[in-house]
């Protein structure tokens, strides 16, 4: 079979007024083949496509492609097809799609890349790794912050992603640069935007907008699909993960944050490919540019919206405080900051409650029912009491106890809880408790006594709780002679 080389050769002879058999013999076959190959055209004709081919696939190829899918999740998809499945190749379906990426790059507009001033941008996004905490493979996210212009970089591992994690993540980050950049970048994230209006413009979450608005910054979305507009901080992701990760292991969360630091300190003395130096040394014309940073991860209160209910209770993330009576149906303001919950109205301050763990509990201030509970005495001491409750499990114990066995002196006694309270302190009145609840002797004058004996004296022949308080059952028999 001749060569392409040797079908050009006969094809430039054959002018030069050289014979067949001359040709053949330079070429090395027969003077038929040079005769049957003149009569051939120069260019053979290109072979057509077969039915079933990948060609007929282009546009969801192309649609695929747009959607950044894997090439290898497109085969999957190409083989799963339940009308034309897929049954070729995967080197060719591989050589195919790259040819098609090709051609739709080439008619694209080419990528401008661009480095900001001094001070100007940084970039946020999310990521995500299986980290070895404690021997095991645990799963964490982490935020991952970058300044356009020095390259300098930031992480901070979180469990969750939440807005308020996001937001004092961001600020925790920008407090150990001393300053807020002027432009955050973000790649559309649900708790910075709700999407996108009629015209293409952002939907701001409005904490957010919020936030960005108290803390002096101008926000910014990547343009869908515009993958190139946050390729440095998705880099940082992909650096996390394949420069910080490998080879590590951690005690714990907070062992995970120390060397991250660690890392992240490190990286700041080396050179940046993106220009040549270290960023740690950009960091003063950083510094010197941006604008000031009014709040803290610390002091900064998330903003919401709630509404006062009927029993003069504020609903905050799945836990309800109160606020003074009189506001029931009315719109107040909460801020969450990180330890503290505060609730105003129209700008006059209504509360301030210690932010409570997790979901379902209340806390109520007996002081805001003030007021209202002038004759209602029942009410009042259910408040009190679950102020009390609240001080700790040991106190719950002890006013378990006495709500059973002295219940007809219960005013009393919670008194007396109040009162060891304000003197002693809540940490004195939770072990007098706890003494009185292991001793089985529950009462004002034991619980009063356990509070103020540093150590506990030891009393002899003291009887216990069940000796003293007898059930009535006991004195029947007396009664009915």
């Amino acid at each position: 079979m001749l060569t392409a080389m040797a079908r050009s050769t006969i094809k430039f002879l054959k002018p030069q007024g050289q014979f067949n058999t001359r040709i053949a013999g330079l070429v090395g076959c027969d003077r038929h083949t040079v005769a049957r190959v003149l009569a051939e055209p120069t260019d053979p004709p290109r072979r057509r496509l077969r039915p079933g081919t990948l060609e007929t696939r282009r546009e969801t190829l192309l649609s695929w492609i747009r959607e950044a899918i894997p090439t290898t999740r497109m085969l999957e998809l190409a083989r799963q097809d339940p009308a034309t499945p897929y049954v070729g190749g995967t080197s060719t379906f591989y050589r195919f799609v790259a040819r098609v990426r090709a051609e739709l790059e080439a008619g694209a507009a080419p990528v401008i890349r661009f480095e900001g001033l001094p001070g100007e941008y940084v970039q946020w996004d999310w990521g995500d790794a299986r980290v070895p905490l404690g021997g095991e493979l645990i799963k964490r996210v982490f935020l991952a912050g970058r300044l356009k212009y020095s390259r300098l970089s930031a992480v901070r591992w979180r469990t969750q992603m939440d807005l308020e994690t996001l937001l004092r993540a961001m600020l925790e980050i920008v407090e150990g640069w001393a300053g807020a950049p002027w432009a955050w970048v973000f790649d559309n994230m649900k708790t910075v935007t709700l999407g996108r209006d009629a015209d293409g413009q952002p939907r701001w979450n409005p904490a957010f907008w919020r936030f960005a608005t108290e803390v002096g910054f101008h926000p910014e979305l990547c343009d869908p699909g515009a993958a190139q507009q946050k390729g440095s901080v998705e880099n940082l992701v992909k650096w996390v993960k394949t420069n910080f990760l490998p080879g590590r292991r951690f005690a714990d969360d907070e062992d995970l944050a120390q060397q991250s630091l660690t890392w992240e300190r490190d990286k700041a003395t080396q050179t940046s490919q993106a220009h040549g130096r270290r960023p740690i040394d950009l960091l003063p014309q950083e510094r010197a540019a941006f604008g000031p940073l009014p709040t803290t991860a610390a002091t900064y209160g998330l903003y919401r919206v709630a509404t006062v209910n009927r029993e003069s209770l504020v609903r905050v993330d799945g836990n309800q405080y109160s606020v003074p009576v009189g506001h029931g149906g009315q719109a107040v303001d909460v801020r969450i900051l990180r330890d503290v919950i505060r609730i105003s109205r129209d700008g006059v301050p209504l509360a301030e409650h210690a932010r409570l763990s997790g979901t379902g509990q209340r806390h109520r201030d007996p002081a805001h029912y003030a007021g209202a509970l002038g004759e209602r005495p029942r009410a009042r001491l259910v408040l009190e009491r679950e102020r009390l409750c609240a001080l700790g499990p040991e106190v719950t114990a002890y006013v378990t106890v006495i709500s059973q066995r002295r219940r007809r002196v219960l005013a009393e006694e919670l008194a007396t809880c109040t009162r060891l309270e304000a003197q002693l302190g809540a940490e004195a009145l939770r072990r007098a408790a706890a003494a009185c609840v292991a001793r089985g002797t529950c009462g004002a004058e034991y619980l009063s006594l356990f509070a103020g004996a540093e150590p506990v004296l030891a009393l002899p022949d003291l009887p216990t709780q069940a000796a003293v308080d007898r059930d009535l059952a006991a004195y029947e028999a007396f009664v009915g002679r």
